[in-house]
């Protein structure tokens, strides 16, 4: 039976749900359910303390409830994001979950690592962390010929650099899949770049990363040096491929030149950073800034055709159109 708790506000707990509990695993975070108005005025009492093992019986009896969501409090946030992360490659190979929801599992659990990784930038550990996740993210993407459709659809489209970065990496994922010339090792380490690109932007003050409005000269040179101190930040840990070093420093590269940190141009830039310059592109624009609206995916393919193609692969672009258009839920 339920223990009764001392009583706390509803935004102090948040909803996961009971398709990421696996199976005679340690769950190491309370865990909570919330009553009905009826029974208690919507309060949450708790269920389950940490640290004892979830078995059959316990989600059995949940499910014959139709309890599919379950609360945690929100001081337990990073411990659940750990679990999720540690059994990501169960809940992907899971059978019994859909896709929409193994999308939705995904992409809180990279959102959660990589607000985590710009919060402490050098730690390796979670560089570490970020490898796992991404092999898994780069598995499921390939196999499941829905993911990248319901990846999309459980995206942010509020920017803040932890979301742009996981949606960063779900495009060209699925870009440089769909150019058929890359292995999935390759893949996952591309995907690696992508989620890491902006790991450089956790060295900036936070006052300038949220300002709202244009910035000026000396703050705007501030943020072109991110590419260079992310791939320095990144480098001792010895955890990052030479592939996804190559998408840190030239991401913001230009074929025409105009590009930072360095103004490379044609062959000095890598094809891993020109799909990451597509997908980091299209991500800004189709996002909401405080100081401008998202575009749709029309207006933002339209903008980078007509506005941006003399500093983009145009194959690449041509690509990623198309790739942008056969997704649908049907497709």
């Amino acid at each position: 039976m339920p223990t009764k708790q001392k009583a706390k506000k509803a935004a102090d707990f948040e909803p996961i749900s009971l398709h990421s509990l696996r199976l005679n695993t340690i769950t190491n975070f309370d865990m909570y359910i919330q009553l009905s108005e009826r029974e208690r005025k919507g309060s949450f009492v708790l269920y389950r303390k940490k640290n004892i093992p979830f078995l059959e019986h316990a989600r059995r009896n949940l499910a014959e409830h139709g309890t599919d969501i379950l609360y945690i409090d929100a001081s337990d946030r990073k411990e659940y994001q750990l679990y999720l992360e540690n059994n990501l490659e169960a809940i992907i190979q899971d059978v019994e979950i859909s896709s929409a929801e193994k999308s939705k599992l995904a992409y809180s659990c990279a959102t959660g690592l990589v607000e985590e990784l710009l919060e402490n930038p050098r730690s390796g550990e979670h560089v570490k962390r970020s490898k796992a996740l991404i092999s898994n993210l780069a598995d499921y993407m390939l196999k499941d010929s829905q993911a990248f459709f319901n990846l999309i659809a459980s995206s942010s489209f509020d920017y803040y650099t932890y979301t742009h970065s996981v949606n960063v990496a779900v495009f060209g994922i699925a870009l440089a899949h769909r150019l058929g010339q890359y292995t999935g090792e390759t893949i996952t380490k591309i995907g690696s770049g992508l989620l890491l690109h902006d790991v450089g932007k956790g060295l900036i003050d936070k006052r300038i990363l949220n300002k709202k409005g244009p910035l000026n000269e000396a703050e705007w040179a501030i943020i072109k040096q991110h590419p260079e101190n992310g791939a320095k930040l990144l480098l001792p840990s010895g955890q990052v491929s030479e592939e996804a070093l190559t998408i840190i420093k030239g991401h913001h590269e230009k074929l025409d030149g105009s590009g930072y940190p360095h103004g490379l141009s044609d062959r000095a830039i890598s094809q891993f950073a020109r799909i990451a310059a597509i997908a980091d592109i299209f991500d800004a624009l189709t996002t909401r800034r405080p100081y401008r609206p998202a575009q749709s995916s029309f207006h933002a393919l339209k903008t980078m055709r007509n506005e941006m193609l003399a500093g983009l692969d145009a194959d690449l672009f041509r690509e990623f159109v198309v790739l942008l258009g056969d997704q649908s839920p049907e497709a």
